[in-house]
């Protein structure tokens, strides 16, 4: 009865906390101090698709991006952070349920200055992914930057650090996130997933690359700028009934490219080469590799703070050796997939009022494809003219430390769309819907598809 009420009591601690919208620590000892804390989004969204001629033109739309849990806090000098997704977050694959986003731990090297980091983590190769949640001054990352390029999180194990100017992180990964504990004979190919991110900084807080900050909390008071580049590469490898990146493929599979786990090139609806073997189960060939450079400069401008963030990326997905295929009528036992692509953003403002831009270029491989029925592909699905998105003007609206209001116009230019029974569906929002294209339900270019969207966000 005793631990009864001590839990109650406990509970009842969290609850009146969490009514105030504060943050929750509910245990401190000299070892141990725990927080309890959760988020969610809100959002609407109204837009015009003027090439619907089955539903309704204009279209409104509510949707909940975020319900996360999370729980963080230190034992013995060990940092450790816990979060997991519910409703629409969780993800159901074939194996099992993809909600966990985060569960890792820092175990310090040197305190404040280099820490290995161990579990399941955001890999932070690509700063549009990379930045927190919690902390996008827009209402989603760009949708056509992570529909191609997202890296999402994994499990593995990193070396991170800060040495004056100087930070770095690297480490390798499972390339399995959320994968449940198998006994299956298994292929590893040398090296594993590997990813590092180097750089300079000079007034950017860049200590902790995983938590990436987005939004601005202050005035400045000086120029901050930083500059890095970044590197992934994966050598494929059998992992269980699959493989690494085809265990990608139904990871993409939310209302949006705002997917935690994989982007396009990584799932099977669209890269013709993903997941193809030898016969019998033989050696697999198959590479991904991404590269990225990225700069944010932070200077005081007309009374307050003015951030600009640039970012430019190209990937590479190879495969070779397959069991043959017929590519536009044509077999063939190797291909591969290239994307580049590039985007900047600025924005005005500091702690409670932020007015921000983006521009996002991505430049596709003519080699995507629709499926026209089993080992027969058909393409292409977006050629290779560059896909374009901005989202201007973005109003960000800090209502207190737990509040905050999102407005944003975004322009969808020259984006791909796929027909379907239901109507046309806008492939940037719904990467997944590629896999109803059809010689009957083809996949084509819209000019222009503008789009207001509305977010509400609460943390505590």
């Amino acid at each position: 009865m005793r631990n009864f009420g001590k839990w109650m009591g406990m509970l009842a601690v969290l609850l009146g906390l969490a009514a105030q919208g504060k943050a929750a620590e509910i245990f401190r000892n000299d070892d141990l101090s725990l927080s309890l804390g959760g988020r969610f989004k809100t959002m609407g969204q109204l837009s015009l698709v003027e090439e619907d001629q089955i539903r309704n033109q204009g279209r409104i739309y509510l949707f909940q991006l975020e319900n996360r849990l999370f729980a963080n806090g230190i034992y013995k000098d060990y940092r450790f952070n816990f979060e997991v997704g519910f409703g629409g977050e969780a993800i159901n694959s074939s194996n099992n349920q993809l909600n966990l986003k985060e569960f890792a731990a820092d175990i310090p090297i040197i305190p404040d200055m280099g820490y290995f980091k161990v579990g399941q983590f955001k890999v932070p190769t690509l700063l549009e992914s990379a930045v927190y949640e919690g902390n996008r001054r827009f209402t989603t990352a760009s949708p056509v930057y992570n529909m191609f390029f997202n890296t999402g999180y994994d499990m593995g194990v990193a070396l991170f650090g800060k040495l004056g100017q100087f930070d770095a992180a690297g480490g390798v990964l499972s390339g399995a996130p959320n994968l449940p504990q198998r006994y299956l004979p298994e292929i590893f190919n040398f090296p594993p997933l590997t990813f590092v991110r180097l750089g300079i900084s000079d007034g950017v807080d860049q200590l902790d690359p995983f938590h990436q900050k987005g939004d601005l909390t202050g005035k400045a008071e000086t120029t901050a700028f930083a500059v890095h580049v970044n590197g992934m590469f994966i050598q494929d490898s059998n992992a269980g009934h699959s493989t690494d990146l085809a265990l990608q493929s139904g990871y993409n599979t939310t209302f949006s490219a705002n997917g935690d786990y994989a982007n396009v090139v990584l799932t099977s609806a669209w890269n013709p080469y993903l997941g193809l073997t030898l016969p019998n189960f033989g050696k697999v060939t198959a590479t991904y590799a991404l590269g990225a450079l990225d700069f944010q400069v932070r200077t005081p401008a007309f009374g307050t703070t003015l951030e600009v963030v640039g970012q430019a990326v190209v990937s590479k997905f190879t495969a070779e050796n397959f069991a043959p295929v017929t590519i536009l009528g044509v077999p063939t036992t190797q291909g591969e997939v290239n994307i580049g692509g590039a985007s900047i953003q600025a924005s005005l403002g500091d702690t409670d009022w932020i007015l921000s831009g983006r521009f996002a270029m991505v430049i596709p491989d003519s080699a995507f494809k629709y499926k026209i029925a089993a080992n027969n592909y058909s393409g292409p699905l977006t050629g290779s003219d560059p896909i374009y998105e901005v989202t201007f003007p973005s109003i960000t609206w800090h209502m207190n430390e737990n509040v905050k209001l999102v407005a944003d116009a975004l322009w969808h230019i020259d984006t791909p769309i796929v027909q379907t029974n239901d109507g046309p569906m806008i492939l940037s929002e719904m990467p997944s819907q590629v896999s109803n294209a059809t010689l009957v339900n083809p996949v084509y270019r819209a000019e222009l598809v503008p789009a207001g969207r509305l977010m509400f966000q609460f943390s505590f």
